[in-house]
């Protein structure tokens, strides 16, 4: 006898389909988790990687402003200030004492902070010296120390480098600004 017909559908591969479904599910699942991740590790650890596109140099003022009397002038730094995350412009770092003698376009600079315990000095027009407010040091226009063996201070005036490209090309003084520890004898660059 003959069998009937039967009417089902002919057998498919459905495990293999399921197979494909989930193995693009899971690639596509892990590109959509795995950027965002990476990202944020990115963002999180930025400002780790970036390099510092400072010198040091910073632009103080102009030759102008500094007249060749030999009279030292206190010059605010202004620079960009910028920590882990934030940037904050234009704001004042420090000060330095420019001088400039008679006849030159030699300029000198000096950080305007004591080296004994970091006030901020004054210069004495009338006595023609610096003078630390906090333990009385003093200090020549130059910077050296009078009287180094009663001096609380145990070294001079920290001396900066003038760029003197600068100073001769445009006309402006551009200073490379450090803080230095304070109380010891060496010039130590803060960190």
């Amino acid at each position: 006898m003959d069998q009937p017909a039967s009417t089902s559908a002919p057998k498919t591969d459905e495990p293999r389909r399921h197979f494909f479904a989930q193995a693009a599910a899971v690639i596509i699942g892990g590109i959509i988790t795995v950027f965002p991740f990476a990202a944020g590790v990115l963002v999180l650890f930025d400002p780790l990687r970036k390099k510092s596109d400072d010198n040091g140099s910073l632009r103080v003022t102009t030759l102008d402003s500094v007249p060749d009397d030999g009279i030292p002038r206190q010059f605010p730094v202004i620079a960009d200030r910028t920590d882990a995350w934030n940037r904050y412009p234009n704001e004042p770092i420090g000060a330095v004492y420019l001088v400039r003698n008679k006849g030159t376009k030699t300029v000198h600079a000096f950080n305007a902070i004591c080296p004994h315990a970091g006030c901020f000095v004054d210069f004495k027009i009338d006595e023609n010296h610096y003078k630390c407010p906090c333990h009385s040091s003093f200090f020549e226009v130059d910077g050296a120390r009078i009287d180094p063996a009663s001096c609380p201070s145990p070294r001079d005036l920290d001396a900066l480098e003038v760029d003197s490209v600068q100073l001769n090309k445009k006309g402006e003084v551009w200073v490379t600004f450090k803080n230095y520890r304070a109380g010891i004898p060496e010039k130590i660059e803060q960190g």
